[in-house]
């Protein structure tokens, strides 16, 4: 039986929390919400069928370094393995599912017109090279190699 793994994209549904254990290594705990959803024909819109919560660690420099720039609100894109972390409170043991992550990467939020769709950007006139390798002038036919001959030269 292989442990799960997911590999989606996250919305955090809380600050993260930035600890340290006894022994000094860091712990961000970020709690996530991975949504199913489906085209909704309609009203031309996607709708969230269904929503999975869990909580993530991240442990050590990447624990740091995510603090830093991860808060309530964002989009991830999260890879890890699904564990079970078990504890005892007051006599009873308890457990929980939880994402070890091993990668959390910050999405940029797409910018939206009024119709809910990311403005299209004009397209760029395709560049010219600067130089031809060839030696010949741009936009000019000429014979092979470097233009003083009509024929193939083979």
């Amino acid at each position: 039986m292989a442990i799960p793994t997911i590999n989606d994209i996250a919305g955090i549904t809380a600050d993260p929390e930035l600890r340290f254990t006894n022994s000094g290594t860091a712990i961000l705990n970020i709690r996530l919400a991975f949504n199913d959803s489906k085209y909704n024909e309609q009203t031309s819109s996607w709708e969230t069928t269904k929503t999975f919560y869990v909580d993530a660690q991240v442990w050590e420099q990447a624990a740091e370094r995510l603090a830093e720039t991860l808060n309530k609100g964002d989009q991830v894109y999260v890879q890890g393995r699904l564990e079970t972390q078990s504890w005892e409170k007051d006599g009873e043991k308890k457990s929980k599912p939880v994402l070890n992550a091993r990668t959390v990467r910050k999405l940029e939020k797409a910018q939206q017109s009024q119709g809910g769709q990311r403005p299209r950007q004009p397209r760029q006139a395709a560049q010219q090279p600067a130089s031809d390798p060839w030696g010949a002038a741009q936009g000019q036919a000429q014979g092979w190699g470097n233009g003083s001959q009509s024929e193939v030269p083979f």
